[in-house]
């Protein structure tokens, strides 16, 4: 299934939001928030900025980002980054296209009376509630930049007992193999990845999905799962012995059992 990127732009004044009327296409007559498709090479910030000049014939100040939709229709999934913003003109006022039935300033409180997209019905509800979308985003984005690609704490723990058996000589995000491995032995054709528990779903301890823009997470997850499904794929077909180590699976109690057998497994491969 194919995903299309798209910016919208939720212009406020106030304690009022712009909401507009979709004038075509099957999904006429449903609420949604103003902006459209990211060009190549564009960031979904232009994007809207772009979006709602071309659209609304207006522009925008104060761009933040609050929240992402992930959804998926029957034919495609959208990804939906969303921008509160206000208008550059205060006295400056949206002028309706052919792509709009109606514009209308709504005051957050009767957001949910309208009948919205199915994809931003979630959004909308955390904006009808009042919730700080900007600081929460704010707080998944520490998160993520936290989530560092390589020399975590359990990618070291590895390495040191992999030392510690004799079995050196092994590459580091090995961009030849596909899923660049953590830990690659070429020789032996063997790919080590050490997986973080939240972040790739462990079926060990089923770490739980945030309570918060639940659909975000979700379909984040989702992604992580089939391109690390897509990796050990592709490296059974290139015959490679594909190892998965979990974060879990190196807590105290359990790291002597787990390299133990982690360490067996790219000895009988070298073999």
């Amino acid at each position: 299934m194919k995903t299309v990127h798209v910016a919208a732009g939720v212009i406020c004044r106030g304690d009022e939001v712009l909401a507009a009327q979709r004038g075509y296409g099957p999904m006429a007559g449903l609420w949604e928030f103003p902006g459209g498709k990211l060009e190549r090479h564009e960031t979904a910030e232009k994007a809207c900025r772009r979006e709602l000049l071309e659209e609304l014939g207006v522009a925008v100040t104060d761009l933040r980002s609050c929240y992402t939709v992930e959804h998926d229709y029957e034919d495609f999934h959208l990804s939906m980054e969303c921008f509160l913003c206000e208008l550059a003109d205060p006295a400056a006022e949206p002028v309706r296209t052919d792509r709009q039935r109606d514009l209308r300033w709504v005051p957050r409180r009767d957001l949910m009376d309208l009948a919205w997209m199915e994809a931003d019905v979630e959004f909308v509800r955390h904006l009808a509630e009042g919730d700080d979308l900007v600081r929460r985003r704010s707080a998944i984005r520490r998160s993520m930049k936290g989530n560092t690609r390589s020399n975590t704490k359990p990618e070291l723990l590895v390495r040191q007992r992999l030392r510690a058996a004799g079995l050196t000589g092994y590459r580091l995000q090995w961009k030849k193999a596909p899923g660049r491995p953590d830990i690659a032995f070429p020789g032996r054709r063997v790919a080590i990845f050490v997986n973080g528990c939240f972040w790739h779903r462990c079926p060990h301890c089923e770490p739980r999905v945030p309570k918060r823009n639940t659909a975000f997470w979700e379909a984040k997850f989702a992604r992580n799962r089939e391109r690390d499904a897509r990796a050990l794929a592709e490296l059974a077909d290139l015959g490679w012995e594909a190892i998965v180590i979990w974060e879990c699976e190196l807590k105290r109690d359990r790291i002597d059992e787990t390299m133990e057998r982690v360490i067996e497994r790219v000895r009988a491969a070298g073999a």
